[in-house]
């Protein structure tokens, strides 16, 4: 017992430590896995072999997938095909505030299913802020909307799937299954949030037809999607390969026409460079490595130019410099996860974890609804922070499973990755606004809550907690 409250006071003093900035979640994990493992004493053989040299390539699958979608992310930026999909958006969506609001939203989300990192933020921010502004919706406003965007793009991006995936275990189709309508409700929350700031009572038309959209659809996404997702339909893949081999011939020979004529203009086909490794994924049944392979093919062969291949070396080596903070993290959430599934550490905290854990649908809707903003400063409801390591203590020592804890953190993860103000996305962001973090933390902060507490619902409503 006295191990398990030992630990516990080093997860506290480490947040504790992020929380005031004294340490970053790089350095707090790793540290976190090495004086837990001393404190339970486990031998210094064990440690090094076992939470340092396994731990460390534990999350291999994680941080090499995000490396692939790195460099896709960093051709786009590049080739400026994210550029000309927000400046086509904004044409297309004329002078209505809430049509613009809307449209540059899902325009973002649609981007950030593939980009990531600072850099692809303040890319797009660029574009789509002073668009947004242009109509006169408010500062405020309008970074809260490029804020949904990212987040809402975020649940899509196939990358930061396979963290779920190597630290819960599960199949794509379980991720799929809930992220659909988990995606459409806060669609639903965005429109609300619209109709709210611009106080115009003509929106509320808008507001009617996404709620009648989403009645009728909603029931079809819930029943659907994992079913769908989850059926291997061989013939199905066969198509898709069919298909991918044949698109591949014609991008390959529209390249050598685009070399012959020297064209420099980004093709209309080009803006679909974002979404072909998630079509890849969820029609094709392709892993996701060689999808996002295929859409860095796709992005080279629809923008070619004289100098694409050096344009691609170049993207590689930026895209994968631009997501090592990334790599590094993961692999201290590598050396969390094997330290505290270490039997003995295991069995110190199992039964505080126990104690404090629901286990319950109300009491699993309830609890984390109070405790998400634990979500934060890197904090213990954060996958990508303190999280990993009590993921995996509530994996081993309660009865939810992994559907479960993959929808809790999901949404709690809406207040993170909304509103948290150590964010650097959400720095950047209000510095390029003139306002605070605080100030969008406050704005943001009812609309993520509720997002959350929507996802811990659908959560119960997919069965994934038991009621009793």
């Amino acid at each position: 017992m006295l191990i398990g409250i030992a630990c516990l006071a080093v997860f506290v003093v480490m947040a504790m430590l992020m929380y005031s900035r004294r340490i970053s979640a790089l350095l707090a994990l790793p540290v976190m896995a090495i004086v837990m493992s001393i404190l339970a004493g486990i031998s210094e053989k064990e440690i090094l072999s076992d939470v340092i040299n396994q731990g460390a390539t534990k999350m291999y699958s994680a941080y090499t997938t995000t490396m692939f979608g790195a460099v896709l992310a960093d051709l786009m930026n590049k080739h400026g095909i994210a550029k000309a999909l927000i400046r086509w958006v904004a044409e297309f969506s004329g002078d209505n505030q809430f049509v613009l609001g809307m449209v540059m939203t899902l325009a973002t989300a649609l981007l950030f299913s593939t980009l990531g990192g600072l850099g692809a933020v303040i890319m797009v921010g660029t574009i789509v802020l002073p668009a947004l502004l242009s109509l006169s919706i408010s500062s405020v406003t309008a970074g809260a909307l490029f804020l949904f965007g990212i987040s809402l793009g975020g649940m899509f991006n196939i990358a930061s799937w396979q963290l779920y995936i190597s630290v819960l275990n599960l199949e794509p189709a379980s991720i799929i299954g809930f992220v659909v309508p988990f995606a459409a409700i806060i669609a639903l929350i965005v429109v609300m949030f619209l109709v709210v700031e611009l106080k115009n009572w003509n929106n509320l038309k808008y507001l009617a037809l996404a709620v009648a959209v989403e009645f009728f659809a909603f029931p079809l996404l819930s029943q659907k999607t994992e079913s769908q997702a989850s059926t291997a339909a061989p013939p199905a893949e066969l198509v898709g390969t069919t298909i991918v081999s044949v698109v591949f011939v014609a991008l390959l020979i529209m390249a050598i026409f685009r070399q012959v004529r020297k064209a420099e203009k980004i093709s209309g086909l080009a803006l679909l460079t974002p979404i072909t490794p998630l079509i890849l994924v969820l029609v094709c049944h392709w892993d996701f490595i060689p999808a996002f392979l295929a859409g860095i093919t796709y992005g080279v062969l629809t923008t070619w130019k004289r100098d694409s291949i050096t344009v691609l070396t170049r993207s590689i080596i930026d895209g994968i410099s631009s997501v090592i903070p990334a790599v590094v993290l993961m692999i201290g959430i590598g050396m969390l996860i094997t330290a505290v599934r270490n039997p003995v550490i295991a069995s110190a905290i199992e039964p505080v974890v126990k104690q404090v854990v629901p286990t319950t649908a109300i009491s699993y809707v309830i609890i984390f609804t109070l405790a998400a903003p634990l979500a934060l400063y890197r904090g213990p409801l954060s996958l990508w922070g303190m999280g990993s390591g009590l993921v995996a203590l509530i994996q081993k020592s309660t009865s939810l499973g992994s559907n479960a804890i993959m929808g809790m953190l999901m949404s709690v993860g809406q207040i993170q990755g909304i509103c948290d103000p150590t964010n650097t996305h959400n720095i950047w962001i209000a510095t390029y606004l003139g306002t605070d973090t605080q100030t969008l933390l406050k704005k943001t902060a009812p609309y993520a809550w509720l997002a959350t507490i929507a996802g811990l619902c659908l959560a119960v409503a997919f069965k994934f907690v038991p009621f009793g």
